[in-house]
């Protein structure tokens, strides 16, 4: 599914990139609003229909510092419930994430649209509940339920997570200061913090660990308004 998506910002890019080249440069100064861009992450709310078991709410941001920078950032919370891979466990907890956004795409006059290409820093702050696990079954002949639920769950705090994530994606002005956008996310985790008994398997805003691999994606779809402040 990540691939489609993929493809489709792709061929977006291209787009822009083709009808920019139509375009002849206008010399006439124009002005471009300056404000704060606030909003929601909606690829949290469709998970929240689609997965049962998870929990989530994202707030987004940014600033434009001058024509083609921004400032930006994301808040938000997740709870995912996880019974796989021989464990069963609750992850539950909040994430900020924060960096710069640069536009790359040039507008006609009038128009705000963005091409985004940014860089976060993500921190998170989380609790995993270990509500059971599996034995290892060596009798192969007998098909035993080998899951131990826990009668008091185990509950580990203080946990924490850190990485970076590079960012691309567009956004489009449908109304005046009203804008949707789709980003696409690349996660690469610098350290966590962890459970003694078993790995953080899953980290608000980052999304599911993969043994021995630090990688990650992710994917938002945004709704913001601008509340403009001035023209420059």
């Amino acid at each position: 599914m990540l691939k489609y998506y993929i493809n489709f910002l792709t061929v977006m890019f291209c787009g822009y990139l083709f009808a920019q080249n139509d375009v002849k440069t206008d010399t006439i100064p124009s002005k471009v609003r300056y404000g704060l861009r606030v909003g929601v992450d909606l690829s949290k709310p469709i998970r929240m229909l689609t997965e049962p078991n998870y929990k989530g709410l994202e707030l987004v941001g940014d600033y434009r510092l001058s024509r083609k920078l921004f400032i930006a950032a994301e808040l938000g919370n997740e709870t995912k419930t996880v019974n796989q891979d021989g464990i069963h466990f609750e992850t539950s907890g909040t994430y900020l994430k924060t960096g710069i956004d640069l536009n790359v795409y040039n507008n006609w006059v009038g128009m705000d649209n963005l091409i985004i290409v940014g860089l976060r820093y993500g921190v998170s702050s989380h609790k995993q509940t270990l509500l059971g696990y599996n034995i290892r079954n060596t009798n192969l002949y007998w098909e035993e339920e080998n899951q131990i639920s826990l009668d008091s769950p185990q509950v580990f705090k203080g946990l924490n997570g850190h990485w970076i994530e590079f960012h691309f994606g567009v956004k489009a002005e449908l109304l005046r200061n009203l804008y949707m956008g789709i980003t696409l996310q690349m996660h690469r985790l610098l350290s966590d913090k962890a459970p003694k008994t078993f790995d953080n398997l899953y980290i608000p805003g980052f999304n599911k660990v993969l043994t021995d691999n630090p990688y990650g994606a992710g994917l938002n779809y945004t709704i913001s308004y601008q509340l403009p402040l001035y023209k420059k």
